[in-house]
């Protein structure tokens, strides 16, 4: 049994429209409006690639591509794509972001809380700096698909616990402390036999 069986109730899977539009009802709630296609491209990224390496599930159900300007989940840039360069500002009253589970937006809300004063450039960098897009964009290519296991790999292997999002109903530990688990089990397992010795 993994650690992701444990996680079979959360929330995965989810229409990638529907997260691009809270995230967009969460930036239009804010004094200065930010988020453009490029930022929310990255914003999906992250939240995509943070969720598959904490549950080993999509939270989105769309591939994540290499672009030339960074990752994409190529329907949300097709929904969006008249905004081109423009602030994305909906009139919300459309949107409601009920349609996107408790768990998910919390989980987005950690992401967003964490990037949301990135500049869409500070963004392009960061996402450009990393193995998933830098392993699988080919010059002058569009669609070429960053593999799931490499977003989770890298972002459990080389992000930092401190720069991760975790799901709100995962634990997280570290060697020490499963270290100093498995000597507790080693410990209660030699009483055992002692006791019945």
């Amino acid at each position: 049994m993994t650690v992701h069986d444990h996680l079979r109730q959360v929330s995965h899977d989810l229409d990638p429209i529907e997260v691009a539009k809270y995230i967009v009802s969460r930036d239009a709630a804010r004094p200065e409006p930010d988020v453009t296609q490029l930022k929310l491209q990255k914003i999906l990224y992250l939240v995509q690639a943070n969720y598959l390496a904490a549950t080993g599930r999509r939270l989105v159900a769309s591939q994540v591509e290499a672009f030339k300007h960074g990752p994409v989940i190529d329907p949300v840039r097709v929904a969006f794509k008249t905004y081109s360069r423009t602030v994305i500002a909906p009139d919300l009253q459309d949107w409601i972001p009920d349609k996107v589970p408790a768990d998910a937006r919390a989980f987005i809300d950690s992401v967003w809380d964490r990037y949301k004063d990135f500049s869409p450039s500070k963004l392009w960098r960061l996402t450009h700096s990393q193995a998933p897009w830098d392993d699988n964009y080919v010059e002058g290519h569009m669609h070429t698909e960053i593999p799931d296991n490499e977003m989770s790999d890298y972002f459990r292997k080389h992000v930092p616990l401190a720069d991760r999002t975790f799901h709100p109903d995962a634990i997280v530990l570290s060697c020490e402390d499963l270290d100093r688990l498995d000597d507790e089990e080693d410990e209660i397992v030699a009483r055992a036999v002692a006791a019945f010795a």
